[in-house]
């Protein structure tokens, strides 16, 4: 991302007022900036948005939860991504795992669709019946999950159904799944910001191999500019 002004706590404080973000996207590091405030964010400026993302789409990977993922603006002090989930159908990763924690703070808003987010207390237990893998990165398409010695136990909270305009936060190391029901559409804008924590963590079976190899296959231009439009046309 652009330069920040010192002593910045808002990973795009630098970008209010500003006029750019990514080659290309008008307003991205703007967007982040109002995201992590709290605020609402602003119609004309997500439309002006997506029609440049569809002009020129970014370089997009499908996550292993079945969504693509668009990344948009990024420095160490944070980044800002879209969360698309087509309505057709989505590649998924095998293993599918779902519920996951993050080494940066996460705040979220649905542009169109509804997202359902549930959190997990994850309680480290002997007697277990999951376990926690550390999720290893060596490019942005190629990860691997390498199982610890942590038996767990895991209790899943009630969950929260989002809707447009609607937004919601995860704190670093808080495990969560977010899930988009099969045949809907829904997109989100994501604001991150990192902090010191080594490496998430996945939550899977008590005896899985020592090490899954994950790979996130590309997002086609075609398929990226096909959910744009439908995000286009859906937006409230």
């Amino acid at each position: 991302m652009n330069s920040r002004p010192e002593g910045s706590s808002s990973a795009f404080a630098a970008g209010l007022g500003g006029d750019a973000g990514a080659e290309g996207v008008p307003d991205a590091i703007t967007l982040g900036a109002i995201l992590q405030s709290g605020q609402r964010l602003p119609r004309a400026p997500i439309h002006a948005l997506l029609v440049a993302l569809r002009r020129t789409p970014p370089a997009g990977t499908w996550h292993p939860t079945g969504f693509v993922v668009l990344p948009l603006d990024s420095d160490p002090t944070g980044a800002l991504r879209l969360h698309l989930w087509p309505p057709g159908a989505r590649q998924y990763g095998d293993p599918r795992w779902p519920v996951h924690d993050h080494t940066w703070e996460l705040r979220s808003e649905i542009l169109c669709g509804t997202v359902t987010s549930r959190g997990y207390t994850v309680i480290d237990d002997p007697e277990g019946d999951a376990r926690l893998y550390a999720v290893d990165y060596s490019t942005r398409r190629s990860s691997a999950l390498r199982r610890s010695d942590r038996p767990v136990r895991v209790h899943a909270n009630p969950p929260r159904t989002l809707h447009p305009a609607e937004a919601y936060e995860v704190a670093a190391g808080d495990f969560h799944a977010s899930e988009v029901e099969e045949g809907h559409l829904a997109a989100t804008l994501v604001a991150t910001q990192p902090t010191d924590r080594r490496h998430p963590w996945v939550v899977g079976p008590p005896d899985g191999p020592s090490t899954v190899p994950v790979e996130r296959p590309v997002a086609t231009p075609l398929e990226i500019r096909a959910l744009l439009d439908a995000v286009l046309a859906a937006l409230p």
